[in-house]
């Protein structure tokens, strides 16, 4: 496969790439004929394909993701106010990570100023803080991408709460709740909460690892949303304990979960100082290939816990999904929808392409 330049183009501030991009000059697919073959939820969809939270800066970015064939689109992740992204650069290329396994959460990550050389498995390290535009912006922006989403799709809005100077755990999970509430305002079919960022230094992106937290925000805001569809985005559970306890405190209240986050590692770069500048970002989240052997063991043990406490909540799996065949690893992993994040950025054509192999077999 050809080299393909990404949609986000990594040499480019953030406000650049929401002003310019997407970056994206190639064909699109015919649209689908006949029936949805595949559900989420009770949303028809052609094909089990999304975008997670993240390269989805906004209306046009989720727009062209949609004419591509990702059937679930999720909008990057908004508050209810304004944060500044962190300073560029946001994301970097990797050097031969490999596949990182627990064993290797000690270790420290080498990025590189090169470009990827192969989209297939490249691994990339990102650092934005979870940016938001304004209310007024983003609500307005976000009803031109629902509209984007045609038959056979659903428009997944993300959102995250946003802890205040001498805020306790109730007014954070108000905070979650208002903001959720704004995006089914704004035509969120499907909202989804952040629990697990790993490029902030408050509590929002840890939430996931403590059960009754979590369950408060869940709690707080599945009522706010009085009916529309709440999902959670998990981070990776090395106890495996721990996750079957959020689980179980946020099972109530959801109708699906999503996973995994990115993974946070210490990265340098190739002169040995920290890759990404500012401070707090030695350690920054880890995407693409490498993560990809977590995702799906967690996809494995979600699947198996669904089916053993009888839970009833739709299955993401996200984390190093690059190829079409990745794809079908996580569908055999028991998840009803698979998101490719970083593999969508640099191959855009991957929904096309595991059409077009279903449509062979």
């Amino acid at each position: 496969m050809p080299t393909l330049s990404p949609t986000y183009d990594i040499h480019k501030s953030y406000d650049d790439n929401y002003a310019e991009g997407p970056f994206y000059e190639g064909d699109l697919p015919a649209s689908p004929i006949g029936a949805p073959g595949y559900r989420l939820l009770d949303f028809p969809l052609y094909a089990p394909i999304g975008v997670p939270a993240g390269p989805l800066l906004n209306a046009r970015w989720l727009a062209l993701y949609a004419k591509l064939g990702f059937d679930a689109p999720v909008y990057k992740t908004v508050r209810s106010g304004p944060r500044e992204c962190h300073p560029a650069p946001n994301c970097m290329v990797l050097k031969t990570p490999g596949s990182l396994t627990p064993d290797r959460f000690d270790e420290q990550l080498t990025a590189q100023a090169a470009d990827a050389d192969n989209p297939d498995t490249v691994s990339i390290t990102n650092s934005f803080g979870m940016p938001s535009k304004t209310p007024d912006t983003w609500m307005a922006d976000m009803e031109q991408a629902a509209a984007a989403c045609g038959n056979g799709q659903v428009f997944i809005a993300s959102a995250v709460g946003t802890p205040q100077p001498g805020d306790g755990p109730k007014e954070l999970a108000s905070d979650f709740a208002r903001t959720a509430a704004m995006t089914r305002e704004a035509g969120a079919q499907i909202v989804e909460i952040n629990l697990s960022c790993p490029n902030v230094a408050s509590s929002e992106g840890s939430l996931f690892t403590d059960p009754e937290a979590a369950r408060l925000m869940v709690r707080e805001t599945a009522t706010a949303l009085s009916g529309t569809p709440l999902f959670i985005k998990l981070g990776y559970f090395i106890d495996e304990r721990v996750q079957d306890e959020v689980v179980a405190a946020c099972a109530p209240f959801v109708q699906g979960i999503a996973g995994i986050n990115t993974l946070s590692f210490e990265v340098i770069d190739e002169n040995g100082e920290q890759a990404l500048p500012g401070a707090g970002r030695l350690r920054s989240g880890i995407c693409g290939d490498a993560i990809r052997d977590c995702g799906l063991t967690q996809a494995r043990r979600l699947a198996a816990l669904r089916t053993r406490q009888r839970y009833d909540f739709a299955l993401v799996g996200v984390g190093g999904v690059m190829t079409p065949a990745h794809v079908n690893d996580y569908l055999m992993a028991g998840v009803d929808l698979v998101m490719s994040a970083t593999g969508a950025m640099w191959n855009p054509h991957l929904a096309r392409q595991w059409r077009e192999q279903q449509a062979a077999d």
